[in-house]
């Protein structure tokens, strides 16, 4: 058997690959068990728990992070359009090239990623927006071929960074508690998305959002105290001078007794005064106002903008603009996943089942673009007769169509002979190596070869380039202004007027 090396350069073991290496435990270093964080949080623990997780004990700020989602729901709700936005999209797989052997293997990557459990591994790896990263261990399964027969979500808490680079992660294990072990070739897929620069464990959501969810909640709370108490009258208790320490403490459980049971005993002596509540001008809105401050930083931070969480335009200008900022980090969180799952899991599933290639099937987490149908057959329609080259799966991808099965029916090209419409004759098209036809028809490519050669050739290039067809139209225009007019001009005359010689003379014959 081949011996196989992963991305790193070590060795693959064959017999590590169906067992499971990350198992949470009762007890031992990967415990199920954790601590709680949020209760009782201050400035100065999160300010403590965030040092903590910058030099290498992450434990107590992956806990806030956990938490921050169970307990904040806008914090939940934010974090989860955005990991909604990359799972919702198409994953699609491109083979390297068109080559029967390459087209195989990316049909044996689409049938993998069509089988149970792979959506659910998407939504698990993107836990590292928040986080900073995320593992899940594939617990593959040897029968006719190696399959993945599970993917299993590792608690981040489980893992740790080198203490050099503090970038590569190792999983924590009794042979090593501080520094933990090399993670097992094939065995890992692990998303570190570069969402700022700097170590993996500073660059999640979750670290810049907890000083808004610390001022959130000290907000609630006084929220709720100001309500409780917002609209009562003030309960006023007026004793006598002289009065004993023992009346005094009865006055004054009066006083607390008629905020809930609205009724109380006091000696005649004494008296209870209502004074009603000073109405003071937003008061009553004041934290309301800052709670939704706090969130719409959540929001900038977490989705670039505001206007899909508010509804309001904010700073960019409407609400088109806003959503096109969501785009770019949708679509650069996709690119970065795509990275992760061909390198962890792609290049695993090929090496194992059909050894090491020179080129891998490349799974694509993309939009699906509005392409202009029309515009591109047009084009194929005309460039492809000239001579431009274009790759059935690229012009498939394009048009949204699936590679054809084995087997298929095909639709085909057919051509069927126009009717003459006064005597009905055949007018079949004219084949080029049919008598002076055949001339002509060389003649033809004798004389435009050359500009039309150079045209192919630019055109090819701009198609290359291109973005979209708008851009490629646009830009293929341009090229035809820079190309010289006058002489194709003057080469199309001259083969027109061959046409019209050679019609001629044909009709003479008759």
């Amino acid at each position: 058997m081949t011996l196989l090396y992963d991305h790193r350069g070590n060795p693959v073991k064959s017999q590590l690959l169906s067992k499971e290496l990350a198992a949470p435990t009762l007890s031992g270093i990967r415990t199920v068990w954790d601590d709680v964080v949020t209760a009782g949080l201050t400035p100065y623990r999160l300010a403590a728990l965030l040092q903590g997780a910058a030099e290498g004990d992450a434990g107590g700020y992956l806990t806030l992070a956990e938490e921050m989602e169970e307990r904040d729901l806008h914090y939940r709700c934010e974090i989860g359009k955005r990991r909604l936005a990359v799972t919702s999209l198409p994953a699609t797989v491109e083979a390297a090239s068109d080559e029967e052997k390459d087209i195989r293997l990316a049909d044996e990557i689409r049938a993998l990623i069509k089988k149970t459990g792979f959506r659910g591994l998407l939504k698990d790896l993107l836990d590292a927006l928040g986080k900073g990263y995320s593992a899940c261990e594939i617990i593959w399964d040897r029968g006719a071929k190696w399959e993945p027969a599970a993917y299993r979500w590792r608690d981040p808490r489980f893992f740790v960074f080198d203490r050099e680079s503090r970038q590569n992660l190792r999983l924590l294990d009794a042979a090593d508690p501080a520094a933990g072990i090399e993670l097992a070739p094939y065995k890992f897929i692990t998303h570190l998305p570069h969402l700022k620069t700097g170590i993996p464990v500073r660059g999640g959501v979750a670290r810049v959002a907890a000083w808004s969810y610390l001022c959130k909640n000290y907000t609630i709370k006084g929220w709720l105290a100001f309500a409780e108490v917002f609209g009562m009258p003030l309960r006023l208790g007026k004793y006598k001078s002289g009065a004993l320490k023992e009346d005094i403490d009865i006055l004054k459980m009066a006083v607390a007794n008629l905020g809930s049971d609205a009724a109380a005993v006091i000696p005649e002596s004494m008296m209870i005064e209502f004074v009603e509540a000073a109405k003071t001008s937003g008061g009553d809105t004041l934290y309301m106002r800052l709670a939704d401050w706090l969130d719409a930083q959540v929001s900038r931070g977490i989705l670039g903008q505001t206007a899909t969480t508010q509804g309001t335009p904010g700073k960019l200008g409407n609400e088109k603009a806003q959503s096109e900022v969501r785009d770019d980090i949708r679509d650069d969180d996709a690119a970065q996943l795509s990275e992760t799952l061909n390198r962890d899991l792609v290049r695993p599933y090929i090496d194992l089942n059909f050894g090491p290639q020179q080129a891998y099937p490349e799974l694509i987490l993309r939009a699906v673009e509005n392409e202009d149908v029309t515009v591109l057959v047009t084009a194929l329609e005309k460039l492809v007769p000239l001579g431009l080259k274009v790759e059935q799966s690229v012009a498939r991808d394009k048009l949204g169509l699936p590679d054809p099965a084995p087997g298929a029916d095909l639709l085909q090209q057919t051509s069927a002979p126009a009717a003459d419409a006064k005597n009905g004759a055949a007018m079949n098209r004219v084949q080029p190596n049919a008598g002076i036809e055949s001339s002509l028809f060389e003649r033809m490519k004798e004389q435009s070869a050359d500009p039309a050669e150079a045209l192919i050739l630019a055109a090819e290039v701009l198609l290359g380039e291109a973005d979209s067809l708008e851009q490629f139209r646009e830009r293929l225009i341009d090229l035809l202004a820079e190309t010289d007019p006058e002489g194709l001009a003057v080469t199309l005359a001259r083969i027109e007027l061959l046409a019209n010689l050679a019609g001629r003379t044909e009709a003479a014959k008759r």
